[in-house]
């Protein structure tokens, strides 16, 4: 349906015209200035759904009264295009979009969705922050792009304590539907806490459970270590085999990705004691080009077992062998030859128990 509203009595008029049920929500916007052109209503799923439309002729204001059997998310768009606002929706539900912000006269998942965002609100701006600087240095960047990391998982950490503390809402399930986790045990622990049964029309819920099918696709965690034979960088042949009885940290990386190499140097302050512990480091490099391997490992000073296929990403039959999408990964392989942890904490590496006889 869409609607046409002017100046003066008719606009007055036009908004008042409609009276909400308790099977609809209502919004009200109200506009910095004048604006002429189109307004949008819709839902997402997938993508913009457009499913209703008011046309403004130098009009400071819009409403919408909408029918809805459930909550879900919501939007105003414009165009010509200016800023439009996202929002949760519920039967009985009533809003104001001004100043860029969702304001909630009734309705319960939008106030928590408004909660939410101002527990995250510090970190938003921290992010914000750190994206405007422009780091001259190779020191400043490595510090710039770890202050980075750190305020993404903080996010995450606050987003999921978030849903833990809201488990049964819609809010939990969009949240959680945005989510930016790694790990299939994660993805796991959020879809056991929300609730999985009332809200899986939603586009949320859709993204969240495919995101965690296709973690869990790649989990390889308590499953034997496929062998494999490669290469190290002086040309010598290397087995998974050939590390029987002792632990096996793999790291796969690649000269590229500076997360890696970061990592690495991580680990790297730590070997000596690990191998007390009886764990050995193979590192599998996925590099195409031999002097870009060559160049990272001198720069980082590795000191374990290097090796690498040289062959694109893709195309590599040991990083297909372990199901790898996205590096770092690292995986620690027992002295029995079992994944007994993928992506190991330095905490956890440096707790385990010693092999009384790694040669064995």
């Amino acid at each position: 349906m869409k609607k046409y509203l002017l100046l003066g009595s008719i606009l007055l008029t036009g908004i008042a015209c409609t009276q909400q049920t308790e099977k609809e929500f209502s919004i009200e916007g109200t506009l910095e200035k004048p604006f002429t052109g189109t307004v949008y209503l819709g839902y997402i799923d997938q993508k913009y759904q457009n499913i209703d439309s008011i046309t403004l002729s130098g009009a400071n204001s819009f409403s919408f009264t909408q029918a809805i059997e459930h909550p879900d998310k919501y939007y105003i768009r414009f165009r010509p295009y200016q800023s439009g606002y996202e929002f949760i929706a519920e039967a009985g539900g009533k809003y104001t979009a001004s100043a860029g912000a969702i304001g909630v006269q009734q309705g319960v998942e939008q106030k928590l969705m408004n909660q939410y965002l101002e527990t995250v609100k510090p970190l938003e701006e921290e992010s914000q922050s750190l994206m405007k600087q422009n780091p001259s240095t190779p020191e400043a960047l490595a510090t710039l792009q770890k202050q980075m990391n750190d305020n993404f998982f903080k996010r995450e950490k606050a987003t999921i304590d978030f849903i833990k503390a809201h488990p049964q809402s819609y809010t939990a399930v969009e949240l959680a539907g945005n989510l930016l986790l790694r790990e299939y045990p994660e993805w796991k622990e959020v879809y056991e806490t929300i609730d999985t049964l009332n809200y899986t029309y939603s586009y949320a819920f859709k993204t969240l459970k495919e995101k965690m099918e296709d973690a869990r696709v790649i989990w390889i965690q308590n499953t034997q270590a496929p062998d494999f034979t490669t290469t190290d960088i002086h040309g010598k042949q290397v087995k998974l085999s050939d590390f029987k009885g002792k632990y096996v940290l793999l790291d796969f990386w690649a000269s590229w990705c500076r997360p890696c190499r970061d990592k690495a140097k991580e680990i790297k302050a730590i070997y000596p004691q690990l191998q007390k512990r009886g764990v050995v480091m193979c590192g599998i490099n996925l590099d195409e080009k031999k002097e870009q391997w060559v160049k990272a490992t001198e720069e980082d000073g590795i000191i374990w077992t290097n090796t690498s296929e040289l062959k694109p990403f893709n195309d590599n039959a040991i990083s297909q062998a372990y199901k790898i999408r996205q590096i770092p990964a690292l995986f620690l392989v027992s002295p029995s030859g079992e994944i007994i942890k993928q992506n190991p904490e330095i905490e956890y590496l440096l707790n385990l128990p010693e092999v009384t006889n790694p040669n064995k």
